[in-house]
């Protein structure tokens, strides 16, 4: 079995359509349509079901689909360890990075990792959280960073930090004459926000505020997949924007003015999330050092 038909297989899985999986893989689809029989007569079953130009995956299909994924990911793990023992590491952690959390806690967390442990390799990965799950439980990643807090329990979530929540406001915005902004003053204007897909926490975390306080969603005017972008938006004048205090740090814009939010609205808490099984000694420090980074920047 080689890689390359896995990963074909994948592709036509997620396309149902040689013709489109072809492009994607830059070969035509009748050679295509070969490895996936050559992978079908190995395996000694049908994968998928053709008929009148469709495709469907068969159960058989379903099932293989989750293995195929798990092998590649394995040889990737695999492959990715041998790098890094051949440039003189001698541990590894897979970290998923979700909800576009980059922040300077990240960056003192990572910094701290290179200061103390310098024969671990700390590779990130950003992903929705969706993704993050899968590759949890998959094994594909170690441990994941992300604003939301509700986990299945086969996880196990540690806090790493906490934040207070802003209001990103355009130059001459009616915002601006208020020092706090509450979530009513919210309302009555159009807002950026973030995607329910690719930034899944931070726009669960939004849309709980609202509802816990028995408020309507203001007005979405677009849906962005990071902070940068909806502060660009916010400078363009498309609405306000909600923010990390952290991430207002890293990102300046000289048309835009942040407001804090005022103190009944909650803070913004980022956890880290495991799998429910023993860690690995690397682990263990790296949750080590993420909680006294979270400490002192709250203290």
């Amino acid at each position: 079995m080689r890689m390359r038909h896995l990963r074909y297989f994948l592709v036509v899985a997620e396309e149902l359509s040689f013709s489109r999986a072809a492009a994607r893989v830059h070969i035509e689809a009748s050679p295509l349509s070969r490895a996936i029989k050559e992978l079908e007569a190995e395996l000694g079953a049908h994968l998928l079901h053709r008929s009148r130009g469709r495709i469907e995956l068969t159960w058989a299909g379903e099932v293989f689909r989750e293995e195929a994924r798990k092998m590649l990911s394995f040889m990737e793990g695999a492959r990715n360890r041998v790098h890094a023992a051949a440039r003189g590491y001698r541990g590894h952690l897979r970290i998923g990075l979700a909800d576009s959390l980059a922040h300077p806690r990240l960056t003192k967390l990572l910094a701290r990792c290179r200061e103390e442990e310098p024969l671990t390799e700390v590779r990130i990965i950003e992903m929705p959280f969706s993704e993050m799950v899968k590759a949890l439980a998959h094994d594909q990643i170690d441990a994941g960073f992300t604003v939301h807090s509700e986990i299945s329990d086969k996880f196990i979530k540690k806090v790493a930090w906490t934040d207070r929540p802003a209001i990103a406001v355009p130059k001459n915005h009616p915002l601006l004459s208020l020092e706090k902004i509450s979530l009513q003053e919210i309302v009555r204007h159009s807002l950026v926000l973030y995607h329910p897909e690719r930034c899944f926490g931070g726009y669960n975390i939004i849309h709980r505020w609202f509802r816990d306080y028995a408020l309507p969603m203001p007005s979405i005017v677009e849906y962005v997949s990071g902070h940068e972008l909806m502060m660009t938006l916010v400078a363009a004048g498309y609405g306000v924007g909600f923010a990390l205090e952290s991430q207002v740090k890293l990102y300046h814009h000289p048309d835009i003015i942040i407001r804090p939010v005022t103190d009944d609205v909650p803070s913004a808490v980022t956890f880290l999330a495991m799998l429910n099984k023993p860690y690995s000694e690397q682990l263990s420090r790296f949750i080590t050092r993420t909680q006294r980074v979270g400490e002192v920047d709250t203290s």
